[in-house]
């Protein structure tokens, strides 16, 4: 059997140290507990450098806004009409629901980012102490012990396994709830 690739280095030490549940886990048709850790898959460090990368363009931005202040400042006071002055505070607002928008991403992004690492680190730990629970009857069973007793201990931590990842899955939903604002566009150009 093929090692798992997994982008975070938590799950992948998990899925290595399930190996032995795994194998047991196919020789009696139950739950595959490696599989289950599939959805918990992700590259904090990935998000973490799109949100540093949002965050330093936020401030490009913010720079921008404040040069062209600068020259409807001076356009102002060298007599321009106020139609100009109107249409000015328009952009130059536009500039600041820009700014403003690309540095609340790039924070939600980190936080994202750390939410998602808390979330792989502690279903790893999890995972891998049930799989250290059952180790006995992991053996037993890659031995060809059919006993219920083991047979039973192998499927409820199979099981277990499931449920861990499952409940990590549904801490999910309040991320998802935060992203949801960004699906709108930050600025509407006029």
């Amino acid at each position: 059997m093929t090692a798992e690739v997994f982008e975070h280095p938590a799950l992948a030490s998990a899925a290595s140290q399930l190996s032995a549940l795994r194998a047991a886990a196919g020789r009696l048709g139950v739950a595959d507990p490696v599989a289950a850790l599939r959805h918990l898959d992700c590259a904090p460090a990935s998000i973490r450098t799109s949100a540093s990368a949002i965050d330093t363009g936020a401030l490009g931005v913010t720079s921008a806004q404040a040069e062209f202040r600068a020259g409807v400042e001076h356009a102002e006071n060298g007599g321009s009409t106020e139609t100009f002055g109107t249409w000015a505070d328009t952009v130059d607002g536009q500039y600041a629901a820009a700014a403003r928008a690309a540095a609340s991403t790039a924070a939600l992004g980190v936080r994202i980012a750390d939410r998602l690492d808390e979330l792989a680190v502690t279903a790893s730990e999890e995972v891998c102490a049930l799989a250290s629970t059952a180790a006995a009857s992991v053996s037993a069973v890659l031995a060809g012990d059919r006993s219920a007793e083991v047979v039973s201990e192998v499927g409820a931590t199979c099981a277990a396994v499931v449920r861990a990842v499952q409940e990590k899955i549904a801490a999910l939903a309040a991320l998802a709830a935060e992203l949801e604002p960004l699906t709108a566009p930050a600025v509407e150009l006029s």
